[in-house]
């Protein structure tokens, strides 16, 4: 029991960032309706830069608002000088290839400056242990998985009470509509996308305390976020918090039930599934 309760927490947590980076790229997709095939780099930008933040001794968590502030920077960047004047050619295909050779330009600056080493972050807590009954955390991810649920509650409430947020909403059910009314779209495009870039970065600052660090590091979670957007459905943030959490619950007990060695393959078959019956269910309406 206790290693089932054990899988049930560590489910959870690493639902808990996919959760984050799938509400990052639904937050994308949802107003400018474009799918961020770079997102997991941004996380590995994220990663490195707590790296930095650590060897200036700044802790981790101390850094966090650092970090949100300088990958919403990159991407509020990348979105104006990139991403805004391809929106114009109204072309998936350029926004597709895009994305993805930003993806590849992250990485390879990456491995130029901090080389294919994998990197770790020690801090004087990290093999604190943390005694829940039965269950033990280790205490820096308690303290990340805290930090995960306060920030998804402070996106929700910031889309549903806030200006900008109305905003935000308003130009992902319009933007024809939200610019007569005098909404500066491409204003809102800009914060939007540097918005989802520093949820990446923040789920990278709080992965680094139990993750290794490497140029490559995001490519798995991106894949995992495409997956969360899909299954929760585009656009929905409610629909990417309830499948990052089923997807990382699904991992690890299917870890725990088959073995780690197809927790992966697990994953893909029950994504094509979702998929599939999807699909049927979608045609017999019609």
């Amino acid at each position: 029991m206790s290693i089932f309760l054990q899988a049930l927490v560590n489910g959870i947590l690493i639902g808990g960032f996919y959760s984050l980076m799938g509400m990052g790229q639904n937050v994308i997709f949802g107003v400018m309706k474009i799918i961020n095939f770079c997102h997991g780099e941004m996380l590995m930008v994220g990663m490195y830069l707590t790296f930095v933040f650590s060897q200036l001794g700044i802790d981790p968590y101390a850094a966090l608002p650092l970090v949100a502030l300088c990958t919403f920077g990159i991407g509020a960047l990348v979105q104006h000088v990139l991403i805004t004047p391809s929106l114009g050619t109204h072309s998936f295909t350029n926004l597709l290839f895009l994305t993805v050779g930003l993806g590849l330009l992250y990485q390879n600056v990456a491995l130029v400056i901090f080389s294919s080493l994998n990197r770790t972050i020690v801090t004087p807590y990290s093999g604190i242990t943390i005694h829940l009954g039965p269950v033990s955390i280790l205490l820096p991810k308690l303290v990340s998985l805290c930090a995960l649920i306060v920030i998804t509650v402070g996106l929700f409430v910031f889309l549903k009470h806030s200006t900008m947020g109305k905003m935000i909403r308003a130009v992902s059910q319009n933007s024809v509509g939200a610019e007569v009314v005098g909404i500066p779209v491409k204003k809102i495009y800009i914060f939007t996308y540097g918005l989802g870039c520093a949820l990446a970065g923040i789920a990278g600052d709080l992965l680094t305390l139990f993750y290794v660090i490497n140029p490559t590091v995001g490519g798995q979670f991106s894949f995992k976020a495409l997956i969360v957007v899909v299954v929760g459905g585009f656009g929905s943030i409610q629909g990417a918090c309830i499948a990052g959490i089923c997807l990382g619950l699904m991992e690890t007990m299917s870890s725990l039930i088959i073995g780690p060695t197809y927790r992966d393959l697990t994953v893909f078959v029950a994504f094509i599934i979702i998929l599939v019956v999807r699909q049927i269910i979608l045609l017999r309406r019609r």
